[in-house]
């Protein structure tokens, strides 16, 4: 089973995405708020998946795949943003994203994105 991770400031996203994913059958290993928090749980955690938000108060989600990929780089890594603009889809993709999520975004939509980056 893909074991997800979710990065994310908002705890209310978080939760919601956590309620569709475990309903769905799948396993949420763990929550972050930021790349602290990520870093110190991704070891040994068995992830296979995490759901990246690109903006947070303090730092860039682009700045964080870019050292996930040198840490881990086996990890995929699905880039969910709000801000729709190529810059940011190219720089993702630079970085070895294996996929964006546009907000705001429906339960089919989030499934069917982590289908697509789970078969590649």
């Amino acid at each position: 089973m893909l074991k997800i991770a979710l990065v994310d400031d908002s705890v209310i996203l978080r939760s919601a995405i956590k309620n569709v994913l475990e309903s769905s059958g799948f396993e949420v290993a763990f929550e972050a708020g930021g790349s602290a928090e990520l870093f110190s749980k991704l070891e040994g955690s068995g992830v296979g998946l995490i759901l990246l938000d690109v903006f947070f108060p303090t730092e860039n989600g682009l700045d964080i795949l870019a050292k996930l990929k040198k840490i881990a780089p086996q990890v995929k890594v699905l880039i969910v943003t709000g801000l729709r603009q190529d810059s940011i889809l190219e720089e993702a993709e630079r970085l070895g994203a294996n996929g964006v999520l546009y907000k705001p975004f429906d339960t089919d939509d989030l499934l069917s994105a982590i289908d697509r980056v789970s078969r590649s």
